[in-house]
């Protein structure tokens, strides 16, 4: 019983360490991507998040690597993922992205992409994972 229950620990990221543990480890080593305009958007979770011209393969402009874990936003209560420290614009600071993960669907997936700052770029993500008892309470129940 004690080997089947660390089996099922590994499987899931091991013991809780904080309230997101589970919900991250589904997502770890996973790539997302989604069409914006000309670009299209990946996003790797526990990798690089990239912007390369729609349709191309490989190469492209480096949005950052991940910062560990997931967190959340108070105002909202998304789930969100960054990343940091990519290539440095031409006038301006290190690219970064941000995803902000809401309830949606079985399938996670990006659903939109926008740079609302220079070289700083917002994601939109649906899934299950964000599909929890608060998101009832602020968005459903009312």
């Amino acid at each position: 019983l004690e080997t089947k229950i660390k089996d099922l620990e590994t499987n899931i990221g091991g013991r809780k360490q904080n309230e997101f543990s589970g919900e991250y480890h589904y997502l770890r080593n996973q790539c997302f991507i989604v069409t914006a305009g000309k670009y299209d958007y990946e996003l790797c979770v526990d990798g690089k998040a990239t912007q390369r011209d729609k349709g191309t393969q490989g190469g492209g402009t480096n949005l950052g690597k991940f910062k560990e874990g997931m967190t959340i936003d108070k105002d909202t209560n998304r789930r969100v993922l960054k990343w940091t420290n990519g290539a440095k614009c031409w006038n301006g600071p290190a690219r970064s992205a941000t995803a902000y993960i809401t309830c949606g669907g079985e399938e996670t997936k990006l659903i939109s992409a926008e740079e609302p700052e220079t070289c700083t770029y917002a994601l939109q993500m649906e899934s299950h994972i964000a599909c929890d008892e608060d998101f009832f309470e602020r968005y459903i129940k009312q």
